[in-house]
């Protein structure tokens, strides 16, 4: 029996060059007599470009992954071919073997008793690739027991018989006439064990050399063929430390390779040697530190500048990473060799939406309204046209628009189909009839799913709304157009031929499936096809860090080189967690971060320049995850840097970069708007009108949104209100007391003469009638049904002992007199009484209530200077232009207005009523709903004589208040708590 010495290539040197040259060397330049055995199909480029540079006609050496080599060494054992399952039938076959098993097993007897199909189906994924990594470590699995308390209880059930649940499953697997690949892996071990043949096409000899190349690390079925191969006179070539050559010891990271060769009792000799030169050379080695992507994105950019005629690949630790590194490279040939994350097509983002869409129906068929609007505004379903007989071309878009209105200016959760219809009114009819098609395919037809085989039809339907009416969609989009391929080709047809097709499953357990098998699928980015004498390997290679085995580069950027994403965090698998994978021995944590050290510390030996880029500082979106921070593996490269250096790196000086990001201060320029000669006839035309209380309060909180609103006749977006609605509220509370005064119009009413049960009664039918329960979030909706009662009782008792009720929601208008200027006034005042023979007015608010500075009404310096300042402006109007300094006047008299009168509805009240009735109106009020109930008088501190100078006091600040809006040059924005409410604070923000 020939044992071959481990062929050590160092790795400081390119790997499948040299590996090349062996071949040739041994073969007799023959290479065709030679087979190299690899991991993956990926090599075989890279050793065809090589013999192609030769410029000779040879014939390629057979290359085989081990995927091909397990299924030769099998075939001879397989009485028949067998059909490899999906997860779906993994889990319907594990299921059904469980449910056997229950009567001999308390533990799954009590734990899975009433267990069906869909809450099995998470643990049977899970129980589906234990075993399935189990047969490709060669393990026979072993029950379990005494797992009480440290997994799930199912968990344990379903470990303490794993030896029993793997035999049923296996004979289950023979019945049906399946396998899985990792099972072909183990029977073809088993035979290899068995019978030491060896496939003809793989058998070692004088006329046919076996090469086993680029392996790191064995499993257990790995062990088995690859030792029977290397007993019969396979060559092990390793690219590793050469330091296993020698007495010292291997970089930690070839810790796997020192103890395969111990575990096989091989020798090792070196294939080549290196030149003193080559062992003393040091790679450079550069870092960079950035606060966020873009940061290290621009920095890439800058390192990436051409060089010369050398080889470079730009490594991704995550793919989520690919399509913003494109957009960085220089424009030159591009090479992609890993697949692009189908879930983050654009259209697996709409098959998402419409599942998170459907999920939260309700049992009445509506639906959430802001889910309903991501699936209305997904680019994808917008981009749909037909035609019409003429040729005339609509755009799903318009009637998508119309919905989206519908629903912004609806309730929380919509009605689909009173919404199709209204909008169908509006629309021609080819349009209309593909919104109602469209909304049938994705929404209405999903929501009647229930098994896997539905959900089939379900997504072939989309498949076909898109192939009718996305015709130019597919064409401009790519991605989009294999996402619809893969849904016709791969996943419908798991979803349709399964196990599991006609179990009836829960709406997000099928949903979940979809987006699984999604998220495994891949997009492979397509090469353009060139003559052979074209093909370059020199340009830019975008990889991942394990496609990057066996190969080699002249210069390395690895972007993203965080601690999360390199080696990567530990899963948390609930059925087996890390620390039990030794008992039945499998690879826990501790051997794949061995692995993924390997990998990156072989990348980076045989490279002239390695660069890292990371961020830091940056919070994940983890709840218990901890900030960014750089990749282990970075602090032990830096670590030797430092070694090397004698001292430590101090950031921001080479090899240790970090991004520069200047902050300073923004200076703060006041936000306002020049009055324009429209905007000036817009607000004339606006004073010409009749006059309300609260557009004038909102002019008197800031002038600029008053401007955007009512002279600009800006709209603010209309959306459903999911938080707490003020306005509801009051309407609500207004309805009730406006119900509970209403018998008492005309007469004197008392604090008793109103029961607590004429209260709740009337609070009942407005709840009613204002459909609280839906406009409200449930929360809201509770504390209002226990807080209005008992504030409701507060505020009659804080009525006076006898008032009599003259109107309640009175309508008034009038045409004041301020200053010598007639406007125009209207006003709905909520109650007027009549006390101690004087008319007083009441305001009820529901929310908090700002006094105005008692000592306003007395100010007689004030009030003077008021009135010089509208009698200047009204000369002005004459013909004399207002000068400067009155303007400045009239600036700081509005100021000192704004701060001593926060509202002038009030005032307004005041001054309808007194214009009807002289001499008769006695106080205004704020009613404080929602504290005590109290009335908060505006004129609460005067004296009755005083009560008519007041009253000219409000028609003083109202004419000033009018006069600012005829005269101001600029329309200034007033900054405060009110902005957080202002819908129009983006205008400012910009």
């Amino acid at each position: 029996m020939s044992k071959q010495p481990f062929l050590i290539f160092p790795w400081q040197k390119p790997f499948l060059p040299e590996l090349v040259n062996l071949v040739q060397s041994m073969s007799g330049d023959k290479p065709e007599n030679a087979t190299i055995i690899v991991p993956n199909q990926r090599p075989w480029r890279y050793i065809m470009k090589i013999f192609q540079d030769q410029k000779r006609c040879v014939l390629l050496p057979k290359i085989m992954p081990f995927s091909e080599l397990a299924a030769l060494w099998r075939e001879p054992a397989a009485s028949k071919r067998r059909i490899v399952t999906n997860p779906l039938d993994q889990v319907a076959l594990l299921h059904k073997c469980i449910t056997e098993l229950k009567s001999n097993d308390s533990a799954l007897e009590s734990h899975l008793t009433n267990m069906d199909i869909a809450s099995f189906f998470p643990w049977g994924l899970r129980l589906a690739s234990l075993l399935e990594e189990l047969f490709i470590q060669g393990k026979e699995p072993a029950n379990l027991a005494h797992l009480d308390g440290e997994v799930a209880p199912p968990a344990a059930a379903l470990l303490g018989a794993l030896g029993r649940i793997s035999h049923a499953w296996r004979e289950l697997l023979y019945e049906k006439n399946f396998t899985t690949p990792g099972l072909e892996q183990f029977l073809a071990a088993q035979a290899a064990q068995k019978d030491s043949s060896i496939p003809q096409q793989l058998t070692p000899g004088e006329d046919r050399l076996v090469f086993i190349a680029g392996f790191s690390t064995l499993n257990g079925t790995d062990d088995v063929l690859l030792r029977t191969l290397w007993k019969a006179g396979a060559h092990i070539c390793l690219h590793t430390d050469p330091a296993l050559l020698k007495n010292e010891a291997p970089h930690w990271a070839c810790s796997e390779q020192q103890s395969w060769i111990r575990r096989w009792k091989a020798q090792a000799r070196a294939a080549i040697e290196l030149s003193k030169e080559e062992e003393e050379l040091e790679p450079q080695r550069k870092f960079f530190a950035g606060y966020d992507l873009h940061s290290q994105l621009e920095a890439l950019a800058e390192d990436l500048k051409p060089d010369g005629n050398v080889s470079t690949a730009v490594v991704l630790t995550n793919s989520s990473l690919l399509m913003p590194v494109l957009h960085h490279l220089p424009k030159t040939d591009v090479n992609i060799s890993m697949g692009y994350p189908l879930k983050r097509a654009p259209l697996f983002q709409l098959l998402d939406a419409l599942f998170r869409l459907d999920e939260g129906r309700t049992e009445d068929g509506r639906y959430y309204w802001r889910s309903l609007l991501h699936v209305l505004q997904h680019p994808c379903l917008n981009m749909l046209e037909v035609r019409n007989e003429t040729g005339e071309s609509f755009h799903l878009r318009q009637g998508l628009r119309q919905m989206e209105e519908l629903v912004r200016n609806g309730n929380r959760y919509a009605d689909l189909e009173v919404c199709l219809s209204e909008c169908q009114q509006k629309l021609p009819i080819p349009l209309g009839e593909l919104l109602k098609k469209c909304l049938e395919k994705t929404i209405t037809e999903l929501a009647t799913a229930r098994t896997t085989e539905k959900l089939a039809e379900w997504l072939d339907g989309i498949n076909g709304l898109f192939q009718e009416y996305g015709e130019n969609m597919l064409k401009n989009f790519p991605l989009d157009q294999e996402v619809l391929l893969r849904l016709n080709q791969a996943i419908a047809p798991q979803l349709r031929q399964n196990g599991l097709s006609e179990a009836v499953l829960p709406p997000l357990m099928l949903h979940d499936i979809v987006r699984q098998l999604l998220e495994h699928e891949r997009i492979p980015f397509s090469r353009e096809h060139k003559p052979l004498n074209e093909l370059s390997l020199e340009d830019i290679q975008v990889l991942g860090m394990l496609e990057t085995r066996l190969l080699h580069f002249d210069r390395v950027f690895i972007v993203d080189a965080t601690d999360d994403a390199l080696p990567g965090n530990p899963m948390q698998e609930p059925l087996l967690p890390d620390a039990l994978r030794t008992v039945l021995g499998l690879p826990d944590i501790r051997s794949r971060e061995r692995v993924a050290a390997y990998t990156l510390h072989r990348l980076c030996a045989s490279a002239k320049e390695t660069y890292f880029y990371w961020q830091e500082g940056v919070t994940r979106s983890g709840l218990f995850d901890d900030k960014k921070i750089r990749s282990r593996f970075v602090e032990e490269l830096l670590w030797d840097v430092e070694q090397k250096k004698g001292k430590l790196l101090s950031p921001g000086i080479s090899p240790l970069r970090t991004s520069i990001c200047e902050l300073g201060q923004i200076p703060r320029k006041p936000i306002s708007l020049l009055r324009t000669p429209e905007l000036h006839a817009a607000m004339t035309d606006f004073l010409k009108k009749p006059l309300s209380a609260s557009k004038l309060d909102t002019y008197l909180q800031c002038p600029l949104r008053f401007v955007w609103g009512n002279l600009c006749q800006l709209k603010p977006q209309q959306e459903v209100n999911e938080g707490d609605d003020p306005s509801v509220v009051g309407i609500c509370l207004h309805k009730v007391l406006c119900a509970i005064f209403s018998p008492y119009i005309g007469k004197k009413v008392s604090p008793g003469d109103i029961t607590e049960a004429q209260v709740a009664a009337y609070l009942k039918e407005a709840f009613e009638e204002e459909d609280i329960w839906r406009r409200l979030p449930a929360d809201s909706c509770l504390m209002l049904k226990a807080a209005a009662p008992f504030r409701l009782r507060e505020f009659l008792q804080h009525q006076p002992e006898e008032t009599q009720i003259l109107a309640l929601e009175q309508t008034i208008s009038a045409s004041l007199s301020l200053a010598g200027r007639p406007y125009d006034f209207t006003g709905i005042i909520d109650r007027i009484d009549r006390r101690d023979g004087l008319i007083h007015v009441l305001d009820y608010k529901t929310g908090a209530i700002k006094n105005p500075d008692h000592t306003l009404w007395t100010d007689e310096i004030f009030f003077a200077e008021a009135r010089s300042i509208c009698e200047l402006l009204d000369n002005s109007n004459a013909g004399t232009p207002a000068d400067e300094e009155t303007l400045s006047r009239l600036e700081a008299g509005f100021e000192a207005l704004r701060e001593r009168l926060p509202s002038v509805q009030l005032p307004v009240y005041v001054a309808l009523m007194e214009s009807q009735y002289p001499d008769q109106v006695g106080n205004a009020s704020l009613v404080e709903l929602h504290f005590k109930g109290e009335e908060h008088p505006i004129f609460s501190e005067l004296e009755d004589e005083e009560l008519p100078e007041a009253r000219n006091a409000c028609n003083l600040a109202l004419a000033l208040l009018l006069r600012h809006m005829e005269h101001v040059p600029r329309f200034e924005a007033h900054q405060g708590d009110h902005c957080r409410y202002c819908p129009f604070s983006s205008l400012c923000a910009s």
